[in-house]
């Protein structure tokens, strides 16, 4: 989750000063290449999702759409309604990217672009599983119910890196305003993506990396 705090107290002596961290304290960790799958979304299924286990490093190429609180609430408000969304968007079958982008300058095609936290969208899950969605693309864990609907949908969820939104915008090699274009950076973006890194958080049997990553520590 995004804690980003520091407590210190002034004593009156001038600027507080800080050491940075002792990197040492962290493990070296090494991640094999020949374990990173590359994966194209165009290729992926209810049925061959199940091939990703909890804890898999993937490399993403294709179209993923992106949507944040604003436009979840619109989307289940229009589901609610029966109504069809802005210019006939179907949700089925596609990656739902939580991220709002920062706008691009110069030849950039989008500016950075991190996964907000994923919890804040677990009361829309439901419906966004009844509509349809394959998988989803976020940050920090999901609650147990949220895990539960997964499992029971035969869906995914993939965790992108905190805190490295420009890096990630690297992998970004086309973005576009599908809906909801009144919001701003809350809109619905497809994106074209080409090795984006993530990993699965979340597989189709509802084993969490959250829950087996401490135990394994």
């Amino acid at each position: 989750a995004a804690t980003r705090h520091i407590h210190f107290e002034l004593d009156g002596k001038g600027a507080a000063k800080f050491e940075k961290p002792d990197l040492d304290i962290w493990p070296d960790l090494e991640i094999p290449m020949d374990s990173v799958k590359r994966v194209n979304i165009e290729d992926l299924t209810k049925e061959n999702l199940s091939q990703f286990k909890s804890g898999d490093t993937l490399l993403l190429s294709g179209k993923i759409l992106t949507a944040r609180d604003a436009a979840h609430k619109k989307i289940v408000e229009y589901k609610a309604a029966g109504k069809a969304l802005p210019n006939n968007l179907d949700l089925k079958d596609r990656f739902i990217y939580y991220v709002g982008p920062v706008d691009p300058v110069r030849d950039e095609k989008v500016g950075p672009a991190g996964p907000t936290t994923s919890t804040r969208m677990d009361k829309f899950t439901k419906e966004m599983m009844e509509i349809g969605i394959l998988g989803m693309i976020g940050k920090a864990e999901r609650k147990q119910p949220t895990i539960d609907l997964i499992k029971e949908y035969k869906s995914t969820y993939l965790i992108a890196t905190g805190g490295a939104a420009y890096l990630i915008s690297q992998s970004i090699k086309d973005a576009k305003v599908v809906a909801f274009e009144e919001m701003g950076m809350e809109a619905i973006y497809e994106f074209e993506v080409k090795d984006m890194p993530v990993t699965v958080a979340v597989d189709t049997e509802g084993v969490s990396i959250h829950t087996t990553g401490p135990q394994k520590w």
